[in-house]
């Protein structure tokens, strides 16, 4: 059993209750995600993701017609009704050379100037700092499932799953990731426990419940 403390603020994913994904899109920013030149700013976060796997798949195919939008919180408008501050994970399936994905990238319209940035495929609801504080232990626990798998091998997130029901801040969650690692396609299941008193995350990753995914 893998458990570690990790000092990471969570202010958009996992500590406040008021930022916790909204399901209903406002019409607001319905027409930001329709802009071809939306959906071509996101692709290129999808292709750098594949860039960064073992793969290195350059043929993505997003289905942009099953796209859909977790809020983070209210969004503020212009005078014009276009979004002017707003978060959310724009998750849209699809596939990679083949192979199926569930692409996401996270959208940040600040004083109506519209940034984006990286995230794991499926629905996780860990901060890109979390997500990269977990490696090393989820690494260290594929080493004590298989011993196949070495230090030196890579490790490919291909989708996240949160456990239904299981996410409600700033209560524990689980999740299950997908990961190819050395020729293993392994589901790994992480358990999440926000610090009551700070903006940490602990998490816990146990060799004996990695299975084998088919």
């Amino acid at each position: 059993m893998f458990s570690f403390v990790v000092p990471t603020l969570l202010a958009l994913f996992a500590v406040s209750p008021s930022f916790g994904p909204q399901a209903q899109e406002p019409s607001s920013i319905a027409t930001t995600r329709q802009d071809p030149r939306f959906h071509s700013l996101l692709e290129q976060q999808f292709l750098a993701y594949e860039a960064s796997l073992t793969t290195h798949c350059k043929d993505i195919h997003p289905d942009w017609t099953r796209a859909t939008p977790h809020l983070y919180g209210p969004v503020q408008v212009d005078k014009d009704g276009y979004p002017f501050n707003a978060t959310w994970a724009e998750q849209v399936p699809g596939t990679a050379c083949g192979q199926p994905r569930r692409f996401r990238a996270m959208v940040l319209v600040r004083g109506g100037k519209l940034d984006t940035e990286s995230m794991l495929p499926g629905d996780s609801e860990t901060s890109a700092q979390l997500e990269s504080d977990v490696r090393d232990p989820l690494l260290g626990a594929a080493e004590g499932f298989s011993r196949d798998i070495k230090p030196s091998c890579s490790i490919d997130v291909l989708d996240t799953h949160v456990v239904v029901g299981s996410f409600a801040p700033p209560a524990p969650w689980q999740e299950t990731w997908l990961v190819n690692i050395c020729g293993h396609r392994l589901n790994i299941p992480i358990t999440f426990i926000p610090d009551a008193k700070g903006p940490g995350t602990s998490f816990s990753i146990s060799s004996a419940r990695i299975t084998e995914a088919h």
